[in-house]
């Protein structure tokens, strides 16, 4: 007989993507609010909305605890760190579509070493595929296309049928130089950090050096890091964990140049997405 003793979101709205042009995107921690069904998609001052998809595909490849930032250097540093999960393509990562609900990675899944962990880690793919809709009360119908270029995601419209697009994470900030940390986003239980990384090196890419075309260069990885206000503790009775995605309300965005208002004409992309690990313990005798 088992007990649930701690449910732990790890990925609680970890990035938001912004879209600045075809090829670009920034993070923002707030959260955009929900696209309304109501006279104005966009009901506030926030230039985007988010909303479920019905497709939304990401790749992981591997998730950790560490006791220490494992980001905080120059590049990935795992000694501090037991994984829990490392996908069988190292390649292409263990892709799924987290709209269909619980994932089946495949992968080699491992219990963790007991001990006290304050960062989990997660590193992805930094590209994720959605098809995405959204209707409205009044029965409009707003449908993101692929046309933004080599099938990544671009304008959103009243335009059937909605298609499968890309976005593609490969700088944070909204200028010219590569700025691969997004730091100290707030969230229920900490706070969140993000980095993108070059997988062949492990290095964190960021600064001038690092640059080509105005956006980050070698960027191939994800990797999202949470600062726990309270440690998790794997104990000797600690007996099962997995973590779950949620996209449901947070997978797609749509943008605007005008809000409050009714026309996403910055167009449309991928979204937040949440997810929490689960940890069991056996019910004590």
């Amino acid at each position: 007989m088992y007990i649930l003793i701690k449910v732990i979101s790890l990925l609680s709205i970890l990035f938001s993507l912004m879209l600045i042009n075809k090829t670009s995107f920034a993070v923002t921690a707030e959260d955009s609010g929900p696209c309304s069904t109501g006279t104005n998609l966009f009901s506030t001052t926030a230039t985007a909305c988010r909303f479920t998809p019905q497709t939304y595909k990401a790749s992981v490849y591997e998730m950790g605890l560490c006791s220490v930032n494992p980001m905080a250097g120059a590049s990935l540093d795992k000694s501090t760190c037991t994984t829990v999960f490392t996908a069988t393509d190292q390649t292409n990562g263990s892709e799924h579509d987290f709209a269909l609900g619980d994932a089946v990675l495949a992968g080699v899944s491992t219990r963790p070493a007991n001990g006290t962990y304050k960062f989990p880690y997660i590193i992805l793919s930094n590209v994720f595929t959605i098809k995405a809709q959204f209707t409205k009360a009044d029965n409009t119908t707003f449908y993101v296309h692929n046309d933004g270029g080599g099938g990544s995601c671009g304008t959103a419209d009243t335009t059937s049928p909605a298609q499968e697009c890309t976005s593609t994470l490969n700088q944070f900030a909204q200028n010219n130089v590569c700025d691969g940390e997004y730091l100290d986003a707030p969230v229920s239980i900490g706070t969140i950090n993000g980095y993108l990384m070059q997988n062949s090196t492990l290095d964190k890419r960021d600064g001038a050096g690092e640059t080509a075309s105005n956006v980050c260069s070698n960027v191939d990885r994800l990797v999202g890091v949470i600062n726990m206000d309270t440690p998790i503790v794997i104990s000797p009775a600690t007996i099962s964990f997995k973590f779950i995605f949620n996209v449901t309300g947070y997978g797609a965005q749509m943008f605007t140049n005008t809000a409050p208002g009714n026309n996403p004409n910055g167009g449309g992309g991928s979204g937040p997405f949440s997810g929490f690990f689960e940890f069991k313990d056996a019910t004590p005798q």
